[in-house]
């Protein structure tokens, strides 16, 4: 059994992980640079296709992420997995949030003259579709371990 250390994780971090991170680091960033003052415009004119949380659930998955590898005891392999799963279950949330924010939009949602209740027919690709290709990389991520492990038992 290998030590699960901070530096151990980070030098067998893999791809898919950090990718995520990388992602959500740009979302969240975004998402404070939209949040000032000076951006009021731009808020307005995002705001139909992103829907209120703009990087929420994105911003809580890195801070979950540089905790898990803070705080990482046990296997590397372990760590990793628990990341994993971890990532999935905070995208299948967005995704839960995507989906019942998109069925309670009524048809004037779509032509509200306010930014911020208007409803775009393109939110969904935001709030839906992005959670999901990471619950779907995610998941790859699993399965391909579970049989790469798999056949070094055998």
């Amino acid at each position: 059994m290998e030590n699960s250390s901070v530096s151990s994780v980070l030098k067998k971090l893999p791809y898919d992980i950090i990718v995520f991170f990388l992602f959500c680091m740009a979302i969240s960033v975004f998402s404070f640079y939209l949040n000032l003052d000076i951006n009021k415009e731009l808020k307005s004119t995002l705001m139909p296709y992103t829907g209120w949380g703009f990087g929420r659930g994105y911003m809580t998955a890195m801070l979950f992420i540089l905790i898990g590898l803070t705080a990482a005891k046990g296997s590397t392999s372990r760590t990793l997995q628990f990341l994993r799963i971890f990532i999935i279950l905070l995208m299948s949330v967005n995704i839960y949030d995507g989906v019942q924010d998109w069925l309670s939009i009524t048809p004037e949602d779509y032509t509200n003259p306010n930014p911020y209740l208007r409803y775009d027919a393109l939110t969904p690709i935001y709030t839906i579709i992005t959670p999901s290709f990471w619950v779907v990389v995610m998941l790859t991520a699993l399965v391909w371990n579970y049989f790469q492990n798999k056949k070094k038992a055998i």
